[in-house]
């Protein structure tokens, strides 16, 4: 029996043989489960038979698993779902963009594009806090305007030089750069 069968026996022990009522996380986690697992179809039937709404969180999951396997149908049905739910979330639009670039379909990119502008917001900037000299720094992906900048993208090429020394390699497939 492998994990995903051990997940849904969990689901189903809990609801049968314990009585319990799964909760929307506990739904999302079955989702996710099955998403993950490359079992997309068998995810969307599960959301299809869930006795309350999906929420973005759901749905948010659905769309990420669409990214790792590559199902451009399906990362389309969660986006419109997402938008019913959180019209001004850009970084569900952004998720949509990047699987349709991995799949080549760059007029699609180029739509989205337009539609997100649209929308009037902007996704925000990666973030990350790193210590230096016991203070915490804050800098965003790509800001040469940090007064630091020099340090933090040091450590930076060295923790990707020790992870490279361990056989680490970038999949760097789904991911589009603005232009």
């Amino acid at each position: 029996m492998g994990l995903v069968e051990d997940g849904l026996a969990y689901f189903q022990s809990m609801v049968h043989d314990n009585s319990i009522v799964p909760q929307i996380e506990h739904y999302g986690c079955m989702v996710d489960l099955l998403a993950r697992a490359s079992r997309l179809e068998q995810a969307m039937d599960f959301v299809s038979k869930m006795p309350m709404e999906p929420d973005g969180v759901i749905w948010a999951g659905l769309l990420g698993a669409c990214r790792i396997h590559k199902n451009v149908e399906l990362a389309e049905v969660a986006l419109q779902r997402l938008i019913e739910l959180e019209p001004k979330n850009p970084a569900n639009y952004v998720m949509l963009s990047n699987i349709y670039g991995h799949a080549g379909r760059w007029e699609d990119v180029a739509r989205l594009k337009v539609a997100m502008r649209d929308t009037g917001f902007r996704k925000l900037p990666g973030c990350s806090l790193i210590e230096v000299n016991d203070a915490v720094v804050e800098f965003y992906s790509l800001d040469e305007r940090h007064p630091q900048r020099e340090e933090i993208y040091g450590v930076l090429r060295g923790l990707v030089k020790i992870l490279r020394s361990f056989g680490y390699v970038p999949d760097l497939t789904g991911v589009v750069r603005a232009t």
